[in-house]
């Protein structure tokens, strides 16, 4: 019979988690929501990423000590291990988990990794946890918010409990609400119009950080986002919070956007307003309104160069060359663009779907911005107008 826990390496930790192969759903995949305590092989790249982002960023910024990052949604305390023992200049880590289970199972890999004088285990609600320690004058560098779902009821804490320009991390698995498949769940959950539109990633991204930049302006908080991504199943953005009531009402006024879809022929725009439009101005087919959402880059380009020469110095990570080729990918992204479906437009025009490398080809040979993007292979983004986009298509 199978050990119910095993010990895993991650990164520079060992972490005794719920045995895998214990927790197998009918097609042998491992459901780690059906485990004891939540631990998901599949956020590997995700841990990987933040452990580089907190490097990066402590690195660049000096910070009053001492540092401490949180962790309220620990589980098996991964993160808060690997933030301990893998980030030159933490000093101290709080992790919390709801869960009793998981609050036995921090402590133990916390002793197992020889951390108990550097991390602090909490047992509560991430929200009560997170407000408590700031009105006892606790603030953070580093708040990482992953949840197993939406991280949307824990954005405010995330953001107040932050020092001036320390960094928000939040994860999003609820993808199918962001993207707005599920359109209903997501405009509660976010406070924003979605419906159903054939960019789901794009939006989800971009509603996700506008819903952050919303938040944090109620607070007087501005955000600049350093890394954002999705990655299969789940959106990933490390946001700079700084704080201040103009720079958080000039974000309000330069990056919370509309976007504008027509499903037809594939038209769409970024606008300041709610437009009172119901057809489109190319073809006349229906339009979408969608938003408010984040309108600008999803990068930082200093910080994205800043995290690629770093690279050398965390050879050891599993996930190092996804990471690599992520953010070359990135580097390369025209990401302050919308992102356009080539899926749509062909449909639009019943040609064939053309390959990607010559609609971009053709688009920048008649003097357009244009790049692919890391969110789905058949997505571009470009600055051209809806007539050379079609010329594109078919040429």
């Amino acid at each position: 019979m199978s050990e119910d826990y095993v010990i895993i390496e991650e990164g520079k930790a060992r972490i005794r988690v719920p045995n895998p192969l214990k927790y197998l759903r009918p097609d042998m995949v491992y459901e780690p929501a059906w485990a004891p305590v939540f631990y998901n092989p599949a956020q590997t790249l995700n841990r990987d990423a933040s452990v580089i982002v907190l490097s990066a960023l402590l690195s660049t910024q000096s910070f009053e000590k001492p540092v401490r990052v949180a962790d309220p949604f620990s589980g098996t305390g991964v993160r808060a291990v690997r933030y301990a023992i893998e980030v030159p200049g933490v000093d101290e880590v709080y992790a919390n988990d709801l869960d009793p289970k998981a609050f036995e199972l921090i402590q133990e890999n916390i002793r197992m990794n020889k951390v108990q004088d550097r991390i602090k285990v909490f047992r509560g609600d991430a929200n009560a946890i997170l407000y408590m320690l700031k009105s006892l004058g606790y603030s953070f560098v580093f708040v990482d918010i992953d949840p197993y779902g939406t991280p949307a009821p824990y954005i405010d804490a995330g953001i107040w409990s932050l020092r001036n320009n320390g960094v928000l991390a939040a994860t999003a698995t609820d993808t199918a609400p962001l993207s707005g498949s599920k359109y209903l769940a997501g405009s509660r959950r976010y406070d924003v119009k979605l419906l159903p539109n054939d960019i789901g990633t794009e939006v989800g991204l971009r509603v996700l950080l506008g819903f952050i930049a919303r938040r944090g302006a109620t607070r007087d908080r501005a955000i600049t986002p350093l890394l954002s991504f999705y990655s299969g199943h789940y959106y990933r953005v490390f946001v700079k919070i700084s704080r201040g009531a103009t720079k958080a009402s000039e974000v309000l006024s330069n990056q919370i956007r509309y976007l504008l879809i027509c499903d037809k022929c594939g038209f769409r725009t970024f606008t300041s307003r709610v437009r009172e439009e119901e057809t489109c101005s190319f073809c006349g087919g229906p339009i979408k309104l969608i938003g408010p959402l984040w309108g600008g880059k999803l990068i930082n380009d200093s910080f994205l160069k800043i995290l690629k020469d770093m690279l050398n110095e965390f050879s050891y990570l599993q996930t190092r060359n996804k990471l690599a080729k992520l953010l070359e990918l990135l580097e390369n992204e025209l990401t302050e663009l919308p992102a356009y479906n080539i899926i749509t437009l062909a449909k639009f025009l019943k040609t064939n779907i053309p390959p990607v490398k010559t609609v971009l080809d053709c688009l920048r040979g008649a003097g357009y911005k244009a790049s692919r993007t890391h969110l789905a292979p058949q997505y571009i983004r470009s600055d051209a107008d809806q007539e050379a986009l079609l010329k594109c298509i078919t040429r």
